[in-house]
């Protein structure tokens, strides 16, 4: 009998979007305008109401942070033709589950630089990454802080208060 060795032998504790907790708060759906978002991922508000764009350069305001979602296929949609797909993420024009800014939820992200639990969240413009400290021209999301520690690159938990 063959066997597998495609998978781990366990599961990851945790991957970027996912809920950390049961914790009970609102969950808002928004369609994504210009550009893939992956999941755990800052998102700011779009041109377009009830759209959104993943948080970059010039902004300085959030929605909230992209929910992992199992059913995302991930396809660009332009003039109802798939264009692209791109895995473990929203595609442009698909709806993104989203945790939004003082909804209480905890979301596991990527910490870029190294986190400590307790410390305000802030996200680069430049590329999205979270951190916590305001060092290459981030900026805080209101509210929100580390939750969990991690080391530069690891997953930790922010809470959305």
């Amino acid at each position: 009998m063959a066997i597998q060795t495609n998978y781990p032998e366990t599961q990851a504790v945790a991957v970027a979007g996912m809920p950390a907790t049961m914790i009970n708060g609102p969950i808002i759906s928004r369609t994504v305008e210009t550009a893939v978002i992956g999941f755990g991922r800052a998102v700011t508000q779009g041109a377009t109401d009830k759209g959104v764009e993943a948080f970059g350069s010039g902004d300085t305001t959030f929605v909230g942070i992209t929910l992992l979602d199992r059913s995302a296929a991930g396809m660009t949609v332009v003039d109802g033709q798939v264009t692209a797909r791109t895995v473990d993420s929203f595609g442009i024009g698909e709806s993104a589950r989203i945790a939004p800014v003082g909804s209480g939820r905890d979301v596991w992200v990527v910490c870029a630089s190294g986190c400590t639990a307790g410390d305000g969240v802030f996200v680069r413009p430049s590329n999205g990454d979270f951190q916590d400290s305001n060092a290459n021209s981030a900026v805080q999301i209101p509210g929100a802080r580390w939750d969990t520690s991690a080391s530069a690159t690891g997953l930790a938990v922010v809470r959305l208060a």
